[in-house]
């Protein structure tokens, strides 16, 4: 394997924290699904601005979240365990984390004002601005 840039190897590290993040982000949303809202909620109330969650009762979109967790981890991974070779599974992440986003600012001015839909929009969003500082300039550095 050749030897990576200082720039592969920072996107390397980048994917390897992003790994370790959704790994356990993924799974509390699995193990303590309702605590996480509860979180959001405490918060929501002490600022009287937000409107509270309910507690999720209906399993069917916590599996779909947990295993759109499960993708952008094993994205994640796949790609700090070979940039060169994984890199273009990047846009595959971008896509994911973009819609997450833009879904969650979609729903926090469509059904409700929401701090964990606002929170979401903002981290996800992060996310893709973060990933897409690292990512282009090694994309460029491979295309030149």
């Amino acid at each position: 394997m050749p030897e990576l840039t200082s720039k592969q190897k920072n996107y390397r590290l980048l994917m390897t924290l992003l790994f370790w993040t959704f790994l356990i982000v993924g799974l509390s949303f699995y193990i303590v699904p309702n605590h996480v809202i509860n979180v959001f909620n405490i918060v929501s109330e002490k600022t009287g601005y937000f409107q509270s969650l309910p507690p999720n009762v209906e399993k069917f979109y916590l599996d779909l979240a947990v295993a759109y967790m499960a993708c952008v981890t094993a994205i994640a991974y796949l790609i700090s365990r070979d940039v060169l070779k994984n890199l273009n599974l990047t846009p595959v992440l971008i896509v994911g984390k973009t819609t997450s986003s833009l879904i969650s600012l979609l729903s926090f001015f469509l059904y409700q004002k929401s701090l964990l839909y606002l929170s979401n929009f903002v981290i996800d969003g992060s996310i893709v601005l973060i990933v897409l500082a690292f990512y282009l300039p090694v994309k460029k550095e491979l295309d030149s």
